[in-house]
């Protein structure tokens, strides 16, 4: 079985210039306008080269390119364009997981390297740029799509992981902590390769528990499946807290916003989900994100503010400063509950 993961590049600027040409060619910021408080969602190439990333403050993008268009952005369309997308994927393949709503992995057969390039075709019949990661592993996969970025395919050759991945950089690997890497780097160690050469017991040292399993990883070993999902996920959008606060009652506010936006959200699409990420923007510019498997399918709040409330925990001190939050669901599939069953 052949892992494919696809990346699509400025995904949200595609969707914006298919709606307004005269956007081609131009710097493109999505996210707000640039007097705003906001954050970059996304940005076009031509934004980025001139130093504008996604989580800048709008205002600081703004001074970096004042002749760029600001654009609000409408989740809507970009989720009706994944769609489009989802669509010439299961075409090939039955086993789609969405990660977020422009980053996707499904599998094909050992010969399926036909179907991969049908779904490349097709997505580039959509207008859509997208770089693609071919492995024996999903996190192998994941990787190479990152090195492929804007438009490339990379074909990691089964018994060639471990050699791939030995170069490239820790931070590279899919759901580092931040700061173990810091410990890593710290002792001297920047490479993958360096990290799957390391003993379990040095790695326990250097970052807790969670050693081992990091090194099977940056040797290419992983055990990672498909979770199938039947729709790309809810939106993750900053919340902003204003000023920045440690205050608990007001970062916990701003969660329980977060909650009823996203059980709203899915309440009215008739889906439910299997996964929450909470992202958290601390004051220092620090970003940090952790997904938890919620214990069954669901849309409900309480199911929801136990999953975010567990991870708020692991992910903030109390002392921190936090700017922003912002939370999402994935994993998401049609519900065929009746609608008095599926209200709060």
């Amino acid at each position: 079985m052949l892992y494919t993961h696809v990346e699509l590049d400025a995904f949200f600027v595609a969707v914006e210039r298919a709606r307004r040409p005269d956007l081609a060619g131009r710097a493109v910021v999505i996210g707000g306008g640039p007097g705003s408080r906001g954050r970059v969602a996304s940005a076009s190439r031509e934004a980025r080269r001139r130093g504008i990333r996604a989580g800048m403050p709008l205002a600081q993008a703004a001074v970096l390119a004042p002749e760029a268009a600001f654009v609000d952005g409408a989740f809507d369309g970009y989720f009706a364009a994944s769609l489009q997308v989802d669509a010439a994927i299961r075409r090939e393949s039955a086993d789609v997981e969405w990660l977020s709503v422009d980053a996707v992995a499904f599998t094909v057969g050992d010969d399926g390297l036909q179907a991969v390039e049908a779904v490349r075709r097709a997505i580039e019949a959509l207008a859509f740029d997208a770089s693609y990661g071919v492995a024996r592993s999903k996190l192998v996969a994941r990787i190479a799509a990152q090195l492929g970025r804007p438009r490339g395919m990379v074909h990691v050759l089964d018994g060639y992981e471990a050699r791939f991945l030995s170069p490239l950089k820790i931070d590279l690997l899919p759901g580092i902590d931040p700061g173990a890497a810091r410990r890593l780097r710290a002792a001297g160690i920047r490479r993958l390769g360096q990290v799957a050469k390391l003993s379990d017991a040095a790695l326990r040292g250097l970052v807790g528990p969670g050693g081992a399993q990091l090194r099977r990883h940056a040797a290419g070993l992983d055990r990672g499946v498909i979770r199938r999902t039947a729709l790309p996920p809810a939106r993750i959008a900053d919340r902003p807290l204003t000023p920045a606060t440690a205050d608990a009652d007001a970062v916990r506010g701003a969660l329980a916003a977060e909650i009823d936006r996203v059980g709203g959200d899915l309440r009215a699409r008739g889906v439910l989900a299997r996964t929450l990420t909470l992202r958290v923007r601390f004051a220092d510019g620090r970003v940090d994100s952790r997904t938890a498997q919620l214990p069954e399918v669901s849309a409900l709040d309480g199911v929801l503010d136990a999953a975010a409330t567990a991870l708020l925990l692991r992910l903030w001190d109390g002392t921190r400063l936090v700017q922003a939050l912002g939370m999402s669901c994935g994993g998401l599939v049609a519900s065929r509950r009746a609608p008095g069953l599926f209200a709060m």
